[in-house]
């Protein structure tokens, strides 16, 4: 007898769903499908018989059909997913070399999601992955971005952005500023132009080229300006650079504080250069070709005199001097026998390499009684690195002084400090590089 068993099955549908300083003396749902096992069961009786002839007969002994309704589900699926869709938001304005970045979004439809853009200024993108869109535009204008999603069912959406304005990039206009440096009072935000519209950090760095922040002195970040009072007591004027950071641009601007005391018992210091007489409070502003070595070739100017009132019959002098790490003080002056810098008159040579050598500085007056002496001033150095062809920087020099009727009085740095009375100089060079 053979019983016959049937199961049914039921199909589910399961969705699933980042130069140091120079001294000198002199930077996966699957769609899962459980099929539960169906049974064809056969149960057989065989029933012997005897007989005068001995044989096997199968003899049905009862048929029993049973339908098994035991595990059967009715198909079903969830509700259809909302509508996909996309929202580019509220883009913000951009500049061109800012870092820029922006996040739309999409909801609906079915997840993960796949996104593309067009439109966009160059260098920027977008995160297939994530949409977000990244990166510092190479342009500038107004851009519409087109925006399409699409969902891991095939279903896309499209969405243009509004229109999205890139400035300028950001820059500061040297030119507008009142003499040759930025003073207490004025603020870098003042000659600013371009850029984002995004807040602007600023600070005084301490690098290269950077000069020397006298002490005292802070700069206020916020508003970009000299807070504090100078308390140096070097007499002279210093300069250094502050650096306005927006959106990972940085533009550079030369400021200046000055200490206009001189010790009581200091010489006079008379100092002329630019076309101007006894100036030597005012840094003296280099233009220097970008692609050219650098030279401040002293030519008289600058020039100083250095005035103790009286030397005696016999004067000796001496100086000693610090130059603050600039591109300065590289390149083939290095092996130069007069090196880098210098006070004392350059004057043109044939016979030697680059043309020029130091001579002496001289006494002061030339004729009759001498009360001091007179020196120039000259630095020289290889073609800027790319980053100070562009932004201006600082050559910051101290110099001490000594002038004396003994002789050996002004020989060597310690003599001359001292025995100078405390004469000395802060004097600044801006180099601003011409295209």
């Amino acid at each position: 007898m053979r019983v016959h068993g049937t199961l049914v099955c039921a199909v589910g549908l399961l969705t699933l769903s980042a130069c140091g300083n120079d001294e000198d003396v002199g930077g996966s749902g699957d769609s899962q499908t459980t099929k539960q096992p169906t049974g064809d069961s056969t149960s057989t009786t065989d029933t012997p018989t005897t007989g005068g002839t001995e044989s096997d007969t199968n003899v049905p002994t009862g048929t029993t059909d049973a339908q098994s309704t035991s595990g059967v589900t009715d198909t079903t699926t969830g509700p259809p997913p909302d509508p996909l869709t996309v929202d580019c938001g509220s883009p913000p304005a951009g500049a061109k070399a800012a870092k820029y970045s922006h996040q739309p979004s999409a909801a609906g439809g079915s997840p993960a999601y796949t996104w593309s853009a067009t439109g966009l200024p160059n260098g920027l993108s977008i995160d297939a992955g994530t949409g977000a869109i990244s990166g510092a535009s190479q342009d500038v204008g107004d851009f519409v971005f087109a925006l399409t999603v699409m969902d891991s069912g095939g279903m896309s959406a499209m969405t243009d952005c509004p229109s999205v304005n890139f400035n300028d990039q950001l820059g500061v206009d040297l030119d507008a500023i009142d003499g040759p440096c930025l003073v207490d009072g004025d603020s870098l935000l003042d000659y600013i132009s371009g850029g984002d519209g995004s807040p602007i950090d600023c600070a005084a760095p301490k690098g290269i080229g950077d000069g020397t922040l006298p002490a005292g002195i802070t700069i206020d970040k916020a508003k970009c300006s000299i807070a504090g009072s100078i308390t140096e007591t070097r007499y002279g004027t210093y300069a250094w650079i502050v650096r306005a950071r927006q959106s990972g641009v940085d533009v550079y601007a030369p400021f200046c504080a000055t200490q206009g005391t001189q010790a009581p018992k200091a010489y006079e210091i008379i100092g002329n250069h630019s076309g101007k007489l006894d100036n030597e409070l005012e840094p003296l502003v280099l233009s220097a070709k970008a692609d050219a070595p650098l030279l401040l070739d002293g030519d008289a100017d600058p020039s100083f005199v250095i005035d103790k009132g009286a030397c005696g019959g016999s004067c000796f002098f001496g100086f000693a001097y610090t130059v603050s790490p600039s591109p300065f003080g590289t390149g083939p002056c290095t092996t130069d026998k007069d090196k880098c810098f210098g006070l004392c008159p350059l004057v043109a040579d044939a016979n030697e390499p680059d043309g020029d050598k130091q001579i002496g500085c001289s006494l002061f007056p030339k004729m009759g009684l001498k009360t001091g002496f007179a020196h120039e001033m000259w630095a020289k150095g290889d073609v800027p690195p790319d980053e100070f062809k562009t932004r201006p920087f600082i050559l910051q020099w101290a110099i001490d002084y000594c002038v004396s009727s003994v002789n050996g009085d002004c020989t060597g740095k310690d003599a001359i400090l001292a025995n100078g009375d405390d004469s000395n100089l802060a004097f600044a060079v801006i180099v601003r590089p011409q295209p």
